[in-house]
């Protein structure tokens, strides 16, 4: 495992380099009646899925400075650590929560001035968050750098999350709800187009 932390950024650095060149290749080895659609999906699966990685990051970030705020708001310490590190830790669902709160809460009801109040304030601020977090960024950002409707990524997180039990279907539904509709958009446009 640790082999493979040391290994994976090298091997990602090389294949950005050469990353026009394998893209010809690979296409070049396309057999050419079904070039023009594996090209498509290919594109098109990699914009969805870049988008969703990048929307991941810019979720995280704002999620990052809101909680950063309001624990600066009621006075928590180390705000800015706590606050920062949980948003960035929320690319993964639920361990910016676990960690965040674990490490949040202890330090409210223990701090100079701390107690059941501030703890509660904690709690007040993490459930304001996540709810802006859940019903509004998530869906704002996911569905302007994936073409999904924000409606239909909330759908998604619920369906997938319970069709896969649990995490891995919270961190796959908005990649594999865009692949089934860049998959959609293809049939479609070929196959339907064609019949009718």
């Amino acid at each position: 495992a640790i082999l493979v932390f040391f290994v994976a950024p090298v091997v990602a650095f090389y294949i950005l380099i050469d990353l026009d060149r394998i893209r010809r290749e690979s296409e070049s080895l396309i057999p050419p009646p079904q070039k023009d659609e594996v090209i498509y999906v290919s594109r098109q699966l990699g914009w969805a899925v870049g988008g969703f990685l990048r929307g991941q990051v810019l979720v995280a970030i704002i999620v990052g400075v809101m909680m950063s705020f309001g624990y600066w708001l009621i006075g928590l310490r180390f705000w800015l650590i706590i606050g920062m590190v949980s948003g960035f830790l929320n690319i993964v669902p639920y361990l910016g929560n676990i960690i965040g709160l674990a490490t949040a809460l202890p330090i409210a009801f223990f701090q100079d001035g701390g107690g059941i109040g501030r703890v509660a304030a904690v709690l007040a601020v993490f459930a304001l968050v996540q709810a802006i977090e859940g019903y509004f960024l998530t869906p704002k950002i996911m569905g302007d750098r994936t073409g999904l409707h924000p409606v239909v990524i909330i759908i998604a997180i619920f369906f997938w999350g319970t069709a896969l039990s649990g995490i891995s279907g919270l961190i796959l539904a908005i990649p594999l709800t865009a692949c089934l509709v860049v998959f959609w958009r293809l049939a479609r446009e070929k196959y339907v187009r064609e019949l009718v």
